[in-house]
């Protein structure tokens, strides 16, 4: 994830960048794989926290902040893929 709002993904053997998500509206502080790694999951200062599609390369997942001013610094996933928290700063919280 990066300053301008984009989640990219490079293979290692060759370099190539393969896909790029651009979705989010803020910096990407945050980004892990699902266990599976069938999938990406990054956390953004927009707000969201938003869950890719490796297979099909689509953002099928976007869950967003209780409250605004909300921005995600961290993102993780359990060990089944079926949960996740993400921790932020701002005014407001939510559990």
């Amino acid at each position: 994830g990066g300053q301008d709002g984009k989640v990219k993904l490079w293979n290692t053997q060759s370099g190539f960048c393969f896909v790029t998500f651009a979705d989010h509206q803020g910096p990407v502080n945050a980004v892990t794989f699902t266990p599976q790694a069938s999938g990406v999951l990054s956390a953004s200062q927009d707000g969201s926290v938003r869950a890719y599609d490796l297979l099909r390369y689509r953002n099928f997942r976007t869950f967003a902040a209780p409250h605004a001013g909300v921005q995600f610094t961290s993102v993780a996933v359990d060990g089944g893929g079926e949960i996740v928290i993400a921790g932020g700063m701002g005014s407001e919280y939510a559990v």
